[in-house]
């Protein structure tokens, strides 16, 4: 009987925990802007000026909060827009995250914001996947490619992958769960163990403000408490088989001609992960590779200054 009252006590104090922290993150301002898309809003941040502009496509189950100092460093000399796609971070929800979906809603977004010419595109992990579709899609509005521990075609019957990929959904759905009791939170803001995250957001929190970086773990917490991440990781199998189907069928060799590609990578997923990167970097004339030397999906976090000298790289070329 103690147990059994011992173990409701836990589970009204976790409520309340997590209920106080929600209420405190809504009365926050949000930053950037919130844009309508037709009865749901995408949350967007565009600064900086002069300069190409660089969109900044986050990977599965992640926000635009993880690109904080990323951005900020690129507006110095650049525009640069980031976005959290519907679900994620501070964007309403949306339609299931299809491979037709993500790519039309970064030009949906582009036109809604009067964004005419050409840009460089930042994709990350999944995010990477969609700038490919994208670049394919409309080839006339890209002007450059970066790709950071991208999502590859070639993952398409990798069992290994398959089942990563299926763990991660287990266990978001698992942190779905747990949320309403406060649980990932106590893991992250008193433990300190953030799935999905691991050892990076040590770096991370040395790299912002300690207001941002509370802030963007109010974001994983929203995040985890949603079901689109697991949609995300769910839907990535589709966007892959889409690829590899539009891959084989280009007749550019290479596919996307002189486009500047730059390709960063961690070495923590093993060599076959990182030739699969050497070959993104191959489908331009113009390319640059490089291997981090630390690990961590998110390399964002651990090695920003390698992100940074490949957006850098890919700039520079567009406006020779």
């Amino acid at each position: 009987m103690k147990i059994v009252i011992a173990i409701i006590i836990f589970a009204l104090v976790g409520v309340l925990y997590e209920q106080l922290s929600r209420r405190n993150v809504r009365k926050k301002t949000i930053p950037g802007l919130m844009i309508d898309m037709g009865g749901r809003r995408l949350h967007v941040t565009d600064s900086g000026g002069d300069g190409p502009t660089v969109v900044i496509i986050h990977g599965a189950g992640d926000s635009s909060y993880s690109w904080t100092h990323i951005r900020n460093e690129l507006s110095t000399f650049t525009r640069v827009i980031t976005f959290d796609r519907p679900g994620m971070g501070s964007s309403d929800l949306g339609p299931d995250p299809t491979p037709d979906h993500t790519v039309k809603e970064i030009h949906d977004l582009l036109e809604k914001m009067a964004i005419t010419g050409p840009c460089i595109l930042v994709g990350h992990s999944l995010g990477g996947l969609i700038s490919r579709l994208y670049a394919m899609e409309y080839p006339e509005k890209v002007s450059g490619l970066v790709f950071l521990d991208s999502t590859h075609e070639f993952l398409k019957d990798d069992v290994k992958f398959k089942q990563g990929f299926a763990a991660l959904g287990v266990m978001l759905k698992i942190l779905r769960i747990l949320s309403p009791l406060g649980i990932p939170r106590f893991f992250g803001n008193v433990l300190g163990i953030l799935p999905m995250f691991g050892s990076e957001q040590s770096y991370y929190r040395k790299q912002i403000s300690s207001s941002e970086f509370k802030q963007w773990k109010e974001m994983v917490y929203q995040v985890f408490a949603g079901r689109t991440a697991g949609a995300e990781f769910k839907m990535a199998q589709a966007h892959i088989e889409v690829a590899a189907s539009r891959l084989n069928t280009s007749k550019e060799n290479p596919q996307f001609g002189d486009l500047p590609i730059a390709v960063v990578n961690n070495p923590g997923f093993g060599g076959n992960w990182t030739e699969m990167q050497k070959e993104l970097a191959s489908r331009s004339k113009n390319h640059f590779h490089k291997t981090s030397d630390r690990k961590g999906h998110s390399l964002q976090m651990p090695r920003p200054e390698y992100v940074l000298e490949a957006i850098h790289y890919v700039v520079n070329q567009t406006t020779k």
